[in-house]
């Protein structure tokens, strides 16, 4: 059953021809719209993290720079001593995974983005290291999901989580 907040319309660009430079759409609509393509990205993946340091530490250094919510100022002021180099993120990877996932929720909506990104890259440095946290990034993407996030289409498209899978599915298929 459709409540009203399923039924809210929001105010899209108009992406067919017509005058209109904005149309509302409701969340059907915009579900709809939706594209999730894991092979082709926009943003260039990087072979190599910077030199003496991770793709995670890459990865929050870039989106500090990007997001200015109070989240996720805080969670960078707090990891950012820990994940200096990369035997820094393998030495501490319990803690990082912890702390990651325990923002990914609802109300912290503006740090998503960058959270989900920071899995991504994490499971870049970790490779085969990572496959035991699988189960509880699954989990809080479930959760994550349950607690409203299915009903925000930007959430939904956010395409790190289908990308983190891609690039372990090609370690597990190298042997790793």
């Amino acid at each position: 059953m459709a409540t009203s907040f399923h039924a809210q319309a929001v105010k899209s660009l108009n992406k067919s021809s017509g005058r209109k430079r904005f149309v509302f759409k409701n969340f059907s609509q915009r579900l709809e719209e939706i594209e999730i393509d894991v092979f082709r990205s926009l943003d260039p993946l990087k072979t190599e993290p910077s030199e003496g340091s991770s793709f995670f530490r890459d990865c929050l250094v870039q989106w500090r720079e990007l997001n200015t919510a109070e989240d996720f100022i805080s969670f960078y002021e707090e990891m950012m001593p820990l994940v200096q180099t990369l035997p820094q993120v393998l030495l501490h990877k319990e803690l990082i995974i912890s702390k990651v996932l325990a923002r990914l929720e609802m109300t912290a909506r503006l740090s998503l983005e960058p959270m989900l990104r920071l899995i991504g890259a994490l499971s870049r440095d970790l490779l085969e290291d990572f496959f035991p946290f699988l189960q509880r990034v699954v989990g809080s993407l479930v959760s994550l999901l349950k607690s409203g996030a299915d009903r925000e289409p930007e959430i939904i498209e956010q395409r790190q989580v289908a990308i983190t899978f891609k690039s372990l599915s090609k370690a597990q298929r190298n042997g790793l």
